[in-house]
């Protein structure tokens, strides 16, 4: 099942869309859309950690052919105008800081729209050093458009899963750009 989305009036798809989780434009300013403030960082429960691991594990274990397309170049962890924007649950988020800690208050992003430049906390240089941690999202995007549609397909599966874990936790259900989220205090 493909994560959900709404169409907005200029026909363009947000939040989870076909592009996956990644878009590469905001249609209307980023205080209109529904995402809405992203929760306090909250420690996860045991359960929701083993439980997001495991769904994080099988969707490495899906792509693990794919993964020998990537460049290890890093554009993929810079963001901004006709560049990807990279969507993440809180869970998700919370899981990356309790895996890779919070990142340095000089390296967290700057409040703005989710299409003003930024680059993740956590790349230095080319690399990811919470590769461990990251998002479904960073696991299943690739530059080659081959590689990106199965990203897409595996991501697709995940969503639902993780929807479900996010619902046990006292927050609920957030979904939105991890800008927002780290520009927060994450």
């Amino acid at each position: 099942m493909r994560p959900p989305h709404k169409e907005k009036g200029d026909g363009s798809l947000l939040c989870g869309a076909p592009e996956g989780p990644f878009r590469q434009k905001t249609p209307v300013p980023f205080f209109l859309e529904p995402w809405g403030e992203p929760p306090p960082l909250r420690p996860l429960h045991a359960q929701d950690s083993s439980a997001l691991a495991a769904v994080y594990e099988r969707a490495d274990a899906a792509l693990a052919s794919e993964a020998a397309s990537c460049r290890a170049c890093g554009e993929c962890c810079r963001f901004g105008p006709d560049r990807p924007v990279l969507f993440a649950s809180a869970l998700e988020l919370a899981y990356l800081t309790a895996s890779a800690g919070r990142p340095a208050p000089d390296r967290v992003p700057k409040p703005g729209g989710p299409d003003a430049p930024w680059q993740c906390p956590y790349q230095e240089g080319a690399q990811c050093t919470a590769r461990a941690g990251r998002a479904m999202g960073c696991r299943t995007y690739f530059c080659d458009p081959a590689s990106r549609r199965r990203g897409e397909e595996v991501h697709a599966e995940a969503f639902d899963e993780i929807r479900r874990i996010a619902g046990r936790r006292k927050e609920g259900w957030w979904y939105g750009p991890a800008r927002f989220f780290f520009s927060r205090g994450a």
